[in-house]
């Protein structure tokens, strides 16, 4: 009985020890009209391993579509590309911020408002599935849809 309750305390640090390579630091979600068809989620993450790392997917309910995307200025306008992943370096950290790397709450059920959570499950390329909760609050500046192209092609970091 005190060999099972060693490996079950092992395994256990094990498995806390897994779950500290990555870190989710200031997860928001920038207010939206209450008709808003998307909403863009922020963060860092931060990848304390040893070995780079890569976010295949982010999952939240009561959204059509959850995307991870990029803003990037291509041929004199700014587009937002879908991303098949965001790639965190080993030791490093991955700032995700208007403008820039995010991810696209698309077509919610019902908007958030200020002071609301959204409740997200994030899925990395080793195996790590991270649940987090982002408080939704009024950001900086953001352009607007139509001054955006979108780009449906599929690019990688």
């Amino acid at each position: 009985m005190k060999k099972i309750l060693s490996i079950a305390l092992l395994l256990s640090v094990i498995s806390n020890t897994f779950a500290a390579n990555i870190e989710i630091d200031q997860p928001w979600v920038r207010a939206a009209p209450s008709m808003a068809p998307v909403l863009g989620v922020f963060m860092t993450i931060k990848n304390n391993s040893a070995n780079t790392i890569k976010l295949l997917e982010a999952k939240s309910d009561g959204y059509q579509r959850v995307e991870l995307h990029r803003t990037k200025k291509e041929d004199g306008m700014m587009k937002m590309i879908k991303q098949d992943y965001m790639q965190v370096d080993a030791k490093a950290s991955l700032q995700l911020k208007p403008g820039s790397w995010h991810i696209m709450l698309i077509n919610p059920d019902k908007v958030p408002t200020v002071g609301e959570s959204v409740d997200l499950e994030l899925v990395f390329d080793n195996g790590d599935i991270v649940k987090t909760s982002a408080k939704v609050k009024k950001g900086g500046k953001m352009m607007s849809h139509g001054s955006m192209k979108p780009s449906h092609s599929m690019k990688m970091h």
